[in-house]
């Protein structure tokens, strides 16, 4: 038995016309994204309007009404009644998969929660598929490219929703916040690239029992200077081992929730994954300085009982010539409110002040 047919019924137009007027009233100016769907072709229009619909789903309301918005999102402005048209002209097989560019307009916001769509623009990819023949897609580079951003605004989208999360609380929530306040200010691309070190790494570079020859080996990407990036490289040198070769030294948390999401059959289904995704990198962050913190006050306690080594100085100059630079640099990022670190200086953390007390 084939499959049941789309639900057709839809927003008028008419109301689509209200909000555009409302939102060019209240100043709101409209921003595009482009990005490509494949859906398949009916020739009852009201089946093919809704199939394109649904493949909107991933960047439209369509659960929380039915669809009814997206549908009749996708018949205002009249283009697809048009390519429909052409199509039967072209006498095209019902079933036939065929490729739209589709350019979404949305009402400029700082917050991306709040970037509502309001219209929708299509033309065709000048591509036809039969129904046996493989699905390849030869979009521009301009289109793939708004098409990958577009999926990164849904991913940070979620990220905030799942920032302000009723249920969540206390400090955890506070830094979160501030990670998709900033990701926002920032935007696409820039928001991707916000990293922490990895806890891993960190631990076995600064622990007392690990050896400078060890350090040496794992930031060899980087000539040994920060930051530092790559892996962690071989197991050469002596250590405490924590860290398996070629462990990464930087987590991108929104990479990551992204990477993740990829593959799922619609994005909105990835909401919980990139709540936890933030969730692991507030508590990997949060564990790894107070990580650092105990072997700072481990090896300034023991440089205190030494008589050969001064105890003058930053508490973390203690912990010898290789390691006492990283320590100064983490304190850095603590300060660089572009930095996912700078949250932890607020809020209920733990001191960091004897990092560079004297």
């Amino acid at each position: 038995m084939g499959k049941e047919p789309h639900r057709t019924d839809y927003m008028p137009s008419a109301e689509f016309a209200r909000r555009a007027l409302e939102q060019t009233r209240l100043g709101f100016k409209p921003v595009g994204q482009t990005l490509t769907i494949v859906a398949s072709y009916d020739s009852d229009f009201d089946q093919f309007a809704a199939k394109v619909a649904h493949e909107l789903r991933h960047y439209v309301v369509y659960r929380s009404d039915g669809g009814v918005f997206a549908r009749g999102l996708v018949r205002a402005s009249q283009d697809l009644s048009l390519i429909h048209r052409d199509y039967l002209a072209q006498k095209l097989a019902n079933g036939t998969r065929v490729t739209l560019a589709a350019r979404l307009y949305r009402r400029q916001h700082m917050q991306p929660g709040d970037r509502w769509v309001m219209s929708v623009r299509f033309a065709k990819v000048a591509i036809r598929f039969d129904k046996d023949e493989a699905e390849v897609v030869h979009a521009s580079p301009a289109i793939v490219q708004q098409s990958e951003k577009a999926y990164a605004e849904k991913v940070l989208q979620h990220a905030i929703n799942a920032a302000y999360n009723p249920s969540w609380s206390g400090d955890r929530q506070k830094r979160i916040i501030d990670w998709v306040i900033l990701a926002a200010e920032l935007d696409y691309p820039a928001f991707l690239d916000l990293w922490y070190y990895n806890r891993v790494a960190v631990f076995e570079y600064v622990n007392w029992n690990t050896l400078d020859k060890r350090r040496a080996d794992m930031t060899r990407a980087t000539g040994g200077k920060l930051p530092f990036s790559g892996t962690t490289g071989g197991m050469g040198g002596h250590g405490t081992f924590s860290a398996p070769p070629n462990t990464p030294w930087r987590e991108y948390p929104f990479r990551n929730a992204i990477r993740k999401c990829h593959g799922r059959t619609n994005v909105d289904d990835c909401y919980g994954l990139v709540g936890n995704e933030l969730k692991f990198a507030e508590s990997e962050i949060f564990t790894s300085i107070q990580e650092m913190e105990k072997q700072i006050k481990r090896t300034s306690m023991a440089a205190n009982q030494d008589p050969w080594q001064s105890p003058i100085g930053a508490s973390s100059d203690a912990v010898g010539a290789s390691a006492a630079p990283f320590f100064k640099h983490v304190l850095q990022l603590l300060n660089d409110p572009k930095s996912l670190y700078s949250t932890y200086m607020k809020y209920g953390q733990a001191s960091t002040t004897i990092w560079d007390s004297n």
